[in-house]
């Protein structure tokens, strides 16, 4: 049994997978007892202390032979603890489904089978394995809650839930109708649905942690769908209001937060309608021993004396008794000492609310009043602060702050902008902005602004990605205070208690020495009117960018240094806006399950062509394919994480490449492409997919002499071939593997095209990149092929055979046909046919 294996493997690495399967499908056909010789292969395989990837593909191996003998095994009867054993520990999941097929083993058998697993602990190996299996086979309806998920919720196994949700919306369905259901009365009766309708008893669980759990998929999966879970909704919003309350009552330092305009807005917002809610917050309120809070909450909310808790009624009427006779106190209270902030000097009718055309146009004429001269503009935006911390809250922009020299504007975006013309109102504001010469926009920390902005109102997306006129200050600031600290005339020095100001607040404080009052930061910035606190709050965010850049510009004698940030955009901003606008864009297309095609479907050409004659630039969202267009021999720049999506625009028009992209990114290049030359993938399906769409409808005809003839990594077509003893001496030193004993011929070679001291290519300076060869396999191949411009080294291994045998290109059929007639008669000296493929490249 031993050499069989052994000679399956030798046959699987060294000839190719086919010819393996042939030789296991002979040994098969040949067996007396094949089914009991496939198991005892398959036991002796799962339990080798070998390599897995390898065992793994011979079991593959196994099976698939087994199958193509169209063996029936309905009348046999095997050693059941062994079939057990391979399904529920051993045999890889990934194999299963051929192996229930041979043995004929019934769902039912199955699921019996799994459920005996589940009665391991969560944490065990057997336990983790039944739920893969589960979860493969796809049966998790299959099972009560109390079988699977219920446990799991209470022993707040999050990583095994979500390896039970398995990205499906069912399954997330079914998940938040579940916990739902265990919330109603608030979760008051919890222990009571699960004795009573699961049978779980005698359960132990920590209820905050457990509401924690809660509310994470509630926000992952519940969409703010309030109506249809209305218990998690509720929960959601009494950790919110009890995250208020620590805010109120347990700071830890003697400046305000927030104010207390700005908490009974918020907390208002919540509990305003809701009978549920208004009584916790009176409770908590009550339990933080605030008796003029309660008092209040009870006239807001209409809560009379008689319909509060016992409890909540014996703690008010002890707090009257109590004060009727106060104590009295020796000292005098001593209130602490206002905090003096930092007051911009403009008055109240310098602060211009724009909620209409005629505000909107005065604006509009103070921006473009001296068009050919520079200008200066103090920015920022303001929202309603969301506490739940989740990418599926929707927040929206409220206000956008523009400060001239002697005016602010606070812009009414969420009312008022959003009925202005796009093309004409909105585009002219976004490109002065944002997209101007003349303009310097001053701003503090602008990525989380520019992706709120991106997400809001595509029509700054274009302007956004140019952010030439951008200067963040948080940038100066973190430069200068690194090496040229004592600009600042009230910087820390020598043993000061150090600032608790962070931010914005902090800058104005190094350069003015009174910090700004962030007390309404956190506002509610939907409700109108605003308040006067959140006129000022709001002027003075943006106004002080103005103070500041001119305290510093008056430091320096001169703006030059500043200027030098001009530009500059903080780290990741244009990923960070690419993000916003391209879920922005899936949000409006999630209800088409089906992938998504460009409706720019003029081909480049009616004629095929080769990869040779055409080039490509791919968004940053489309690495995949890019690597995938490579393969295939075309082309290809990939733009890189931090590049902005326009970069593209630019490798279009100098490189006369065809841009490729998806999602809003795409509506925003093929404004400024030619017609034809920028192509929308489909969505939602695989890079190879994708890879097969584009070649198809642009007509590209890719031979096998085109694929891996451009480097996966740098997209270089100069390769050095380079011999194998020099990639063997390489290796040997890579690995710290002694020459004398794996390579004792080659202990006195000089290696003819190597430079072994400086790992590069003769006379070259690029250094090497050897991955992917083991022990194992580092002397199987006779020549290697170098990247010039990457230095990495590739060798033609299986993968290019299996990468043309399977789905890969357009003319499949072509592909194999050159596979099965040339693959075994290849000509080693004809280099210029050479195709390689590096092993362990992730394609």
């Amino acid at each position: 049994m031993a050499s069989f294996l052994t000679t399956l493997s030798d046959k699987y690495h060294s000839t190719n997978e086919n010819d393996a399967t042939n030789f296991a499908s002979e040994h098969f056909n040949q067996s007396s007892q094949p089914f009991e010789d496939l198991l005892e292969n398959l036991s002796q395989l799962c339990t080798s202390d070998t390599d897995s990837d390898n065992n793994i593909n011979l079991i593959n191996c196994l099976l698939h032979s087994f199958i193509q003998c169209h063996k029936s095994s309905s009348q046999l009867k095997f050693d059941e603890t062994l079939i057990n054993n391979l399904i529920s520990k051993s045999l890889p999941i990934i194999c299963l489904k051929d192996f229930i097929e041979i043995f004929n083993i019934s769902k039912e058998y199955l699921i019996n089978l799994l459920r005996t697993s589940l009665n391991f602990p969560t944490n065990s190996s057997i336990y983790k394995r039944a739920l893969h299996i589960i979860v493969r086979f796809d049966y998790q309806l299959e099972f009560q809650p109390n079988e699977i998920l219920l446990p799991l919720i209470i022993n707040l196994k999050e990583h095994l839930i979500d390896i039970y949700l398995n990205k499906t919306r069912q399954y997330e369905e079914y998940l938040l109708n579940l916990l739902n259901h265990l919330y109603e009365n608030n979760g008051k009766k919890i222990r009571e649905i699960l004795s009573n309708e699961y049978n779980i008893n005698n359960v132990t669980f920590n209820k905050k942690n457990l509401s924690k759990l809660v509310v994470r998929y509630w926000n992952l999966y519940g969409h703010e769908e309030n109506d249809k879970y209305p218990n998690l909704a509720i929960l959601q919003q009494k950790r919110t209001l009890n995250y208020l309350i620590n805010v109120k009552y347990n700071v830890l330092n003697d400046e305000k937060t927030m104010s207390d305009e700005c908490w009974n807005e918020l907390v208002g917002d919540i509990v305003q309608g809701n009978a549920d809610l208004s009584e916790y917050l009176i409770e908590i309120i009550a339990d933080k021993d605030d008796v003029v809070a309660v008092k209040y909450w009870m006239a807001q909310l209409d809560r009379p004396y008689y319909t509060l808790p016992t409890w909540v009624q014996q703690y008010i009427h002890i707090k009257q008794n109590s004060q009727t006779n106060p104590p009295i106190r020796d000292d005098p209270v001593r209130e602490k000492p206002a905090i003096d902030y930092y007051k911009i000097p403009v008055e109240n009718n310098q602060i211009i609310f724009v909620d209409s055309m005629v505000t909107y146009e005065r604006l509009l004429d103070r921006l473009f009043q001296n068009n050919n001269e520079e200008i200066f503009i103090g920015f920022d935006c303001e929202w309603k602060p969301v506490f739940n911390n989740t990418s599926t809250s929707k927040q929206h922009i409220s206000i956008m702050q523009i400060a001239l020299s002697n005016e602010v504007f606070l812009l009414d975006l969420l009312h008022f902008f959003h009925t202005c013309d796009p093309e004409t109102i909105q585009r002219r504001l976004a490109n002065r902005l944002f997209d101007d010469d003349q303009v310097t926009l001053l701003c503090y920390g602008f990525k989380t602004d520019a992706a709120m902005l991106a997400a809001s109102f595509p029509i700054f997306n274009e302007a956004l990605f140019s952010g030439k006129t951008l200067l963040d200050l948080s940038l100066v600031q973190s430069e200068l205070l690194t090496v040229q600290r004592d600009i600042f005339p009230y910087a820390i020095v020598n043993n000061t208690t150090p600032s608790k100001d962070k931010g914005l607040s902090e800058l104005v404080r190094l350069c003015f020495g009174k910090p700004l009052n962030k007390s309404e930061q956190c506002s509610n910035w939907e409700r109108r009117p605003l308040r006067n606190a959140q006129f000022s709050y709001a002027a003075s965010d943006a106004y002080c960018l103005l103070e500041i850049y001119k305290f510093l510009s008056n430091h320096f004698q001169s703006s030059d240094y500043l200027k030098t940030f001009r530009g500059k955009k903080p780290k990741k901003l244009d990923s960070a806006i690419a993000r916003e606008i391209d879920k922005n864009w899936q949000d409006t297309n999630n209800n088409n399950d089906s992938p998504q095609k460009s409706d720019d479907v003029n081909q480049i050409s009616a004629e095929m062509i080769r990869p040779s004659q055409i080039k490509f630039v791919v968004d940053n969202m489309l690495h995949g394919l890019g690597k995938e267009l490579r393969v295939a021999g075309c082309d290809t720049v990939i733009l890189g994480n931090d590049d902005p999506h326009t970069a593209a625009i630019r490798y279009a028009r100098s490189e006369d490449r065809i841009i490729l992209s998806r999602g809003a990114p795409y509506n925003l290049l093929r404004s400024h492409a030619v017609e034809g030359r920028c192509w929308q993938p489909p969505l939602n399906v695989t890079a190879r997919k994708q890879c097969r769409a584009v070649l198809e409808h642009f007509n590209v005809n890719v031979l096998p002499e085109d694929i891996f003839t451009r480097c996966t990594i740098c997209n270089g077509n100069d390769y050095a071939i380079v011999s194998a003893r020099d990639v063997r001496v390489l290796w040997c030193k890579i690995s710290n593997n002694s020459l004398e004993e794996l390579e004792p011929d080659l202990v006195n070679y000089q290696p003819e095209m190597i430079d072994m001291n400086r790992m590069t290519l003769t006379n070259e300076n690029v250094p090497l990149v050897l991955e992917g060869l083991t022990l194992r396999n580092y002397r199987s191949y006779d020549k290697f092929y170098i990247c010039r411009g990457c230095g990495k080294v590739y060798w033609q291994g299986t993968h290019w055979q299996k990468r043309i045998q399977r789905d890969m290109l357009p003319i499949e059929n072509i592909l194999k046909q050159y596979v099965k007639e040339n693959i075994e008669s290849e000509d080693d000296d004809d280099d210029d046919d050479d195709i390689f493929f590096d092993a362990e490249s992730s394609l």
